[in-house]
């Protein structure tokens, strides 16, 4: 088995076809007859998608999981392509693209398209030299418990369930009476914030102020708090 090439619905095939060429694919032939047909290229990797007016994009289950070498690349040309096509990065509605997710099998992210097809784009952890830094703090009291509430929020995506957890496990009401150690505390922190973020739609400004507080006492220019104000950063960018 040398390469598979998924076949996909989707409603228009000239809306399609902008779609994906906005996200750097090459159209490479365009059926009209018998039936709206299309070919789609990026690198190795080959898309072909029918049109039909029976899909619903919003009642489309179909999904597909690409690996890629380098998954910050991709999403990289991904998102700069279509915000220069639209003028923004949907997060939300179809079509959408999230953002980086760093779990435990791989770091991914996933993208809606027009017709309601989705794709989880994904490097696996064996590529990177340390996979579980955002997973995973050093804090003996708080690491099984953080390790749980990462994985609700990011891989089983229960923002909901994240919530209770943060509540139940961590001293909510009081971030400074989280006993853990300053770089344990921001990657803490970091996942509270998205959580409050992506549930009452806004920032708490206790959690944020005390972020705040830990980069400016911080060097963020080491290793370490480089990549903590990073993700900081991008959990902040909505769109």
């Amino acid at each position: 088995m040398l390469r598979i090439k998924p076949i996909l619905p989707c409603p228009s095939i000239k809306e399609q076809v902008s779609f994906y060429e906005s996200l750097g694919f090459k159209t490479i032939q365009i059926y009209t007859r018998p039936n709206p047909y299309v070919v789609i290229r990026y690198g190795s990797l080959e898309l072909h998608f029918y049109g039909t007016k029976r899909i619903l994009p919003h009642e489309n289950s179909q999904m597909c999981y690409i690996e890629v070498d380098d998954v910050n690349q991709i999403y990289e040309a991904f998102t700069t392509g279509l915000k220069r096509h639209t003028g923004k990065i949907p997060r939300t509605g179809i079509p959408r693209i999230s953002k980086i997710k760093h779990l435990s099998e791989d770091r991914r992210f996933m993208m809606t398209d027009l017709g309601g097809n989705t794709f989880y784009i994904g490097t696996p952890n064996t590529a990177f030299s340390d996979p579980t830094f955002y997973r995973s703090i050093e804090s003996v009291e708080y690491a099984k418990y953080f390790e749980t509430l990462y994985d609700l929020m990011y891989s089983k995506e229960d923002i909901h369930a994240a919530f209770n957890m943060w509540e139940k496990f961590f001293p909510a009401d009081d971030i400074n009476a989280i006993h853990a150690e300053d770089l344990d505390l921001a990657k803490i922190l970091l996942v509270a914030l998205d959580i409050h973020i992506q549930r009452d739609k806004a920032v708490s400004h206790s959690i944020n102020d005390k972020l705040k507080e830990l980069f400016s006492s911080h060097d963020t220019e080491a290793p370490d708090w480089s990549r903590v104000l990073h993700q900081y950063n991008d959990i902040m960018s909505v769109e």
